[in-house]
């Protein structure tokens, strides 16, 4: 499934993503809708497919998402420690 991930300009951890090509605009959103996405900008186009594997996205969760309710939100934190093990 090919889809556009945008991010949320309040609050960059949050995601929306839409099948690719839709017009976020004209989405039907549901009342639990997190504020948040109210405003978004593009952040890229990818390629998902089920049972994937990727940093930061549960593949499974999206597509069944998006399916459910035509966009899928999602949040995303990574981090990174670097030092020894003692």
């Amino acid at each position: 499934m090919k889809i556009d991930i945008y991010d949320s300009v309040m609050d960059t951890d949050k995601h929306l993503a839409v099948p690719a090509g839709t017009d976020v605009s004209t989405i039907a959103k549901r009342a639990d809708f997190d504020c948040d996405l109210l405003d978004v900008k593009i952040n890229k186009t990818i390629d998902i497919q089920p049972g994937e594997h990727r940093v930061a996205i549960d593949s499974d969760d999206v597509i069944r998402q998006i399916r459910e309710k035509g966009y899928a939100e999602f949040y995303t934190k990574i981090t990174v420690t670097i030092g020894s093990k003692h």
